[in-house]
């Protein structure tokens, strides 16, 4: 777990959960205490409360930024602790409410909200522009806050990478059109990816301008 505080007074914890250690993060505006919750991995609820308790924090909503299992298994339990509601890309609406069966049971989950590309998710002063991200899946979004220089990307942008595009429902050519959107962002915009560590859009911009002007994909 670590936690960072920005400028603006929004503090951001990263909570690495589950079988692949994937992030779900509290973003908690300090100014009121009011707490948002990126995504939902397996056994992350308890450790989401007690990095709430800590903070005196108190959750408003989950945001799930795709629907792979390791990003959504604790969606209904975390909904249900926090009564809280559930927001999501609409495309990812049935992968919640109505799971498929596979390797890992997932809850099914109730959706509050179907965010779209250009809706606006505020928490206290802060707001955040949903970006409709897909490539490694059709219903990834990113938050973005410009005031704050961050964005919550999911599986879209790790360090020296982006989300895997070998798999069900994945989209090389998607890949490519979302890694050209996000060169618009400002170098300094700082990454929460869903592995890992934290990146910039700076840090990155090299290799995605490769793709970008290529069209084609590392490797």
């Amino acid at each position: 777990m670590s936690a960072t505080t920005t400028d603006t007074n929004l503090e951001i914890v990263q909570i690495p959960a589950g079988p692949i250690e994937t992030n779900t993060f509290l973003v908690i505006d300090r100014e009121s205490a009011a707490a948002m919750i990126v995504d939902a991995p397996p056994d992350s609820v308890d450790l989401i409360e007690s990095a709430l308790a800590e903070r005196d924090a108190t959750p408003l909503l989950l945001v799930v930024t795709h629907t792979h299992w390791d990003h959504i298994v604790d969606t209904d339990a975390i909904s249900r602790r926090f009564d809280i509601p559930v927001w999501v890309h609409g495309a990812g609406r049935d992968a919640l409410e109505r799971p498929q069966a596979g390797n890992y049971t997932v809850p099914a989950a109730q959706v509050s909200r179907e965010l779209e590309d250009g809706d606006v998710v505020e928490l206290g002063r802060h707001s955040f522009s949903v970006l409709h991200t897909p490539g490694h899946i059709a219903d990834q979004i990113s938050l973005y806050s410009q005031a704050d220089g961050v964005m919550f990307g999911g599986d879209t942008l790790f360090p020296n990478g982006y989300g895997r595009v070998d798999i069900p429902g994945a989209s090389e050519e998607s890949t490519v059109e979302t890694i050209r959107r996000l060169l618009e962002l400002p170098d300094a915009v700082t990454v929460y990816p869903g592995h890992g560590a934290p990146t910039t859009i700076g840090q990155e911009r090299q290799w995605m301008q490769q793709v970008a002007s290529t069209g084609r994909l590392l490797g």
